[in-house]
C-alpha cells in the first residue's frame, strides 16, 4: 500500500503534518475555490522558474483579506555562468514582472507579496556556520572531487547535498532526476550509482536531516525496446507507519525514448 498511495495526502490529517496553503473561508464552497486557485498559482509558477533552469521545491501561499503571501524555495543551476549581480536582476524581473503582475490580475483586488529563499544561499550559510559541518562538507567535496569535473555531475550533486539537509525536498530530487533523463539518451545506470554513491555516504553526516530515500523510475533505460522498472533504496523508510515523516513527489520526463515516471520517497528524522 505505501507504494500505491500518496504518502502527502495520505498524511495530511494528521496534527503534525505541514500545510502549504493558508486561508479563510466563510462557507464550504470558499475552501474549494481557494484551493483550485492556489493549485493554478503552484503549476504557473513552477512554469515561470523552469523556464529559467531555477527549480522550486516548496510553495506556501497564505490568503488574507486584501493581500496575498507567497514564499518560494528555489535551487538555481545554470546561473553559474553569470554574475552574481545578473542573478539577483533576472530573479528581481521574474518576481516584479511576471509573476506579481500575473497574479494580481488572476486574483483580482488582492495585492500580492512575493519572497523567495535560495536553499543553495541557505545551505552555505548553515555549512559556514558551524565548523564540525564545514570539516565534513570539504571532506565529502574532496571523495566527489572526480564527478565534479562533469556541469550535469557537478549540479546533482549540489541538489544531493541541500536535499540531505533541507525538509520538504523529494520534489527538487525528482526535478533533478527528470531533467538529466530528458537531457541524456544514455547513462540512465550511471546516475541511480551516482545517487546512491553519494547520499549513502551524505545521510551519515552530521548535518544531514532524513533517515533514509527511495526512488522508483519506470521506462526505456538506455533507449530499450520495453520499459523497465529499476528501484533504490537508502536507509530506512517506513511507508506504513504514519508517525514516520514522509516527503513524496512523482515528477515525468519526457524524452525521445517516451516518458519516465520518477517517483521520490524521502524519510525526514
Amino acid at each position: 500500500m505505501g507504494q500505491k498511495v500518496n504518502a502527502t495526502i495520505f498524511r495530511s490529517g494528521l496534527k503534525n503534518s505541514d500545510w502549504s496553503f493558508k486561508y479563510t473561508n466563510q462557507n464550504s464552497e470558499e475552501s474549494s475555490i481557494f484551493l483550485y486557485k492556489n493549485i493554478e498559482i503552484q503549476n504557473y509558477i513552477n512554469k515561470i522558474f523552469k523556464h529559467y533552469d531555477i527549480f522550486v521545491t516548496n510553495c506556501k501561499i497564505e490568503h488574507t483579506t486584501s493581500t496575498v503571501k507567497i514564499l518560494i524555495f528555489i535551487c538555481k543551476l545554470n546561473f553559474a555562468k553569470n554574475k552574481l549581480e545578473t542573478n539577483k536582476h533576472v530573479l528581481s524581473n521574474i518576481i516584479t514582472k511576471i509573476l506579481t503582475l500575473s497574479t494580481n490580475l488572476y486574483l483580482k483586488n488582492k495585492i500580492t507579496i512575493i519572497k523567495t529563499q535560495d536553499l543553495s544561499e541557505k545551505f552555505q550559510i548553515k555549512i559556514n556556520k558551524n565548523s564540525n559541518y564545514l570539516y565534513v562538507y570539504k571532506k565529502q567535496i574532496r571523495s566527489f572531487k572526480k564527478f565534479l569535473k562533469d556541469p550535469m555531475q557537478k549540479n546533482i550533486i549540489k541538489i544531493l547535498f541541500i536535499v540531505i539537509s533541507e525538509k520538504n525536498s523529494a520534489k527538487l530530487l525528482a526535478d533533478i532526476i527528470s531533467l538529466y533523463l530528458t537531457r541524456n539518451k544514455k547513462k540512465h545506470n550511471y546516475l541511480l550509482f551516482l545517487i546512491k554513491k553519494v547520499t549513502t555516504n551524505l545521510i551519515s553526516t552530521n548535518f544531514s536531516s532524513i533517515k533514509g530515500i527511495k526512488i522508483i523510475i519506470t521506462g526505456r533505460f538506455n533507449g530499450a525496446p520495453r520499459a523497465k522498472s529499476k528501484n533504490l533504496t537508502i536507509g530506512i523508510i517506513p511507508l506504513q507507519s504514519l508517525n514516520a515523516k514522509i516527503d513524496y513527489y512523482n515528477s515525468t520526463a519526457f524524452t525521445q525514448n517516451g516518458t519516465f515516471g520518477v517517483k521520490v520517497w524521502i524519510c525526514e528524522k
